[in-house]
């Protein structure tokens, strides 16, 4: 048993322990590195701007059909529903604003407040959760499709401070569906 343990001793002090000796320099933390071809560059480019793809209408039902038929301005949320004042909009993928109030609506523009239900993605989208935060709501830009009016642009503002990245504000893909 002895002789084990004795053994076991100078195997370790043989192969050093991770301890450097005297004049020993420490090995460089290998720095990964990522191929800028493959995963993109390391901060987004400001000035590009990317296609926003034109939803895929639903079927409206027949009030909100009488309301556009009637020159309403029409709004499809980014999962192709239309609706007129709608009470839910889907601005993107990720979130949605509920118990819209419009306090404007008309050719000129639209405005309204709800509640923004944002997919927080920390640690990550898999495992993050669905934060509910104040969110006004703006449409502009009427454009027509098929002799209707529709509204061809959102912005959503939210208060600084429920910024999940130091102050943006999220993105909305409203679009008009033409």
């Amino acid at each position: 048993m002895i002789r084990a343990l004795a053994c076991g001793l100078l195997a370790v002090a043989l192969a050093g322990c991770g301890v450097l000796g005297a004049g020993e320099q420490p090995g460089a933390t290998p720095q990964p590195t990522l191929d800028p071809q493959r995963y993109g560059p390391k901060t987004a480019s400001p000035g590009v701007k990317l296609p926003v793809t034109r939803p895929r209408l639903l079927a409206a039902s027949a009030a909100v059909a009488r309301a556009l038929a009637a020159g309403e301005v029409g709004v499809v949320g980014q999962d192709g529903r239309v609706g007129v004042r709608p009470a839910t909009l889907e601005t993107s993928a990720d979130g949605t604003v509920r118990a819209l109030r419009w306090r404007r609506w008309d050719a000129g523009g639209a405005e309204g407040r709800g509640e923004l239900s944002l997919l927080d993605c920390n640690p990550s989208c898999a495992g993050g959760t669905t934060r509910r935060i104040p969110a006004t709501v703006t449409l502009a830009g009427v454009r027509t499709c098929a002799g209707r009016p529709y509204f061809d642009a959102a912005e959503i503002h939210i208060a600084p401070g429920d910024s999940p990245a130091e102050g943006a504000q999220p993105a909305a893909y409203v679009r008009a569906p033409c």
